[in-house]
């Protein structure tokens, strides 16, 4: 069960030498990133393929136009586009966690957090256990000293503006919607009952209200899909369509046996590619374009992927289905539209976005820009 509590504090109190460093360190690289953060627009870059300059061992993350990553006592930020956004600044310590929308970034570890581009740190008692951005706010998972958990929400300059308390049991996910609005969701299961029941909860967090509760009776609920006129609900047996406010049930598909492996958000309808459940690789992907209207239907196609392919996900609405050698590409209805040769032999493949993919050469990093 959750509380809701509405704060003003920004900071907790600090614990001990390490995380009052550590804060310290975070405060001087949000206020180099808020300068480097004004700097404007130069030469485009990274068309295709290209290496990027760190490994797949490295400490990185994605943002949404870029990546921030560690290397050798340095915090870098390289642009996929802009090259005169790339920056770096020296630190002390490589032990911080990242974390990433296209609005926000977030340096974080156990006890302290810095929201790029905010003056202050956010120091905490207890521990972080995890951490979402969206275009403007940010969620920090906490544990206290005493063993509760909340969600804690800051805007962009580390004001907190919302919290909220669970039994540490009931969560098992969270996060911000993929839309325009600010919309923050939590997950809870509850097992007490003979069957399980899923609850989903969404927030504004402009308004700071209750916008749906969704709940979902024998079945867990695994994965939450937002586009602009709908909200979808993955679980162990059905694939759900709510209203986007999420009070109403419009229509239920079953999918026992699948589990959701990637989606993508096209003008035609969401089109969502499933695979067998359990399975390490899959003989037989599907693909399903959903209607958004009251009806339950769903036009579905099954493509029987290479045996020797490393990775697949769909962008822009079509499936890309990497062997270590070649791409191949599909169409929502499953017709293989090209085949094309890559310039380098890879081990993995995985998406990033809608436009940018990353391809492993081992331990290398590629980043394929579409």
């Amino acid at each position: 069960m959750r509380k809701r509590r509405y704060k003003v504090s920004n900071k907790g109190k600090a614990i001990g030498r390490i995380a009052v460093l550590a804060a310290a360190l975070l405060i001087v690289i949000g206020l180099i990133f808020g300068i480097v953060k004004l700097i404007g627009s130069g030469a485009k870059k990274r068309k295709g393929v290209s290496e990027l300059p760190f490994k797949a061992t490295d400490n990185y993350t994605y943002t949404g136009a870029g990546f921030l990553y560690f290397d050798a006592g340095r915090l870098y930020y390289e642009d996929i586009a802009d090259a005169s956004k790339d920056t770096s600044y020296k630190i002390n310590t490589e032990e911080l966690k990242l974390a990433a929308s296209t609005g926000i970034s977030v340096l974080y570890h156990d006890t302290a957090l810095q929201i790029v581009g905010a003056g202050d740190s956010l120091v905490f008692s207890g521990r972080v256990l995890g951490v979402r951005c969206g275009s403007q706010h940010v969620a920090v998972l906490r544990e206290d000293s005493a063993g509760g958990t909340a969600i804690v929400i800051y805007d962009s300059k580390g004001i907190q503006v919302d919290q909220m308390d669970f039994d540490a049991t009931d969560l098992i996910g969270f996060g911000f919607s993929n839309t325009s609005d600010e919309t923050l969701w939590t997950l809870e299961a509850d097992y007490s009952t003979h069957t399980p029941v899923s609850t989903l909860t969404t927030y504004n967090l402009t308004t700071r209200r209750t916008t749906g509760v969704m709940t979902v009776q024998g079945q867990l609920v695994e994965d939450v899909l937002f586009t602009n006129n709908s909200l979808f609900l993955s679980a162990t047996s059905s694939l759900i369509r709510c209203t986007l406010a999420g009070t109403a049930e419009a229509y239920r598909i079953t999918i026992y046996g699948w589990e959701l492996l990637d989606y993508s958000i096209v003008d035609s309808g969401p089109v969502l590619l499933y695979g067998q459940r359990g399975a390490e690789t899959h003989s037989t992907l599907k693909l399903y374009t959903l209607a958004e209207g009251e009806v339950g239907t769903a036009q579905i196609a099954s493509v029987h992927p290479p045996k020797e392919y490393v990775g697949a996900f769909l962008m822009k609405g079509r499936l890309c289905v990497y062997t270590p050698t070649e791409l191949y590409t599909y169409s929502a209805k499953g017709e293989l539209i090209s085949t094309e040769e890559l310039s380098e032999t890879i081990t993995g493949a995985e998406k990033l976005s809608d436009n940018h993919a990353l391809l492993y050469k081992d331990d290398t990093l590629l980043i394929s820009t579409k």
